[in-house]
């Protein structure tokens, strides 16, 4: 989680709760979504670099969309979540 958005993440939930955080964070996710699947559709036209570029737009709004709510549900616990996750990722695809 970025430390210097700590604050405003803070404000933000405490400004319009966490209920209108977690549509929103649906919404940007489907946005991405959107995107993804057109970067399949044109993969190699002349639309591929500005698909891309919403790409990045719509992951910047996603990653700060979930690391709002995950400042609310509990960092650490998602923490400890994603090592396990990475840690049987590594474990089953990995090792020899």
């Amino acid at each position: 989680m970025r430390k210097d958005f700590i604050d405003v993440y803070d404000l933000v939930l405490d400004r319009w709760g966490v209920d209108s955080q977690n549509r929103m964070c649906i919404e940007e996710m489907s946005e991405l979504t959107k995107e993804l699947c057109k970067l399949e559709r044109y993969k190699g036209s002349d639309k591929e670099d500005g698909i891309i570029d919403n790409i990045c737009e719509e992951l910047a709004d996603v990653i700060n969309m979930v690391e709002q709510l995950e400042r609310y549900y509990g960092e650490e616990k998602i923490e400890s979540i994603r090592k396990s996750k990475i840690d049987r990722l590594m474990n089953n695809h990995f090792s020899d």
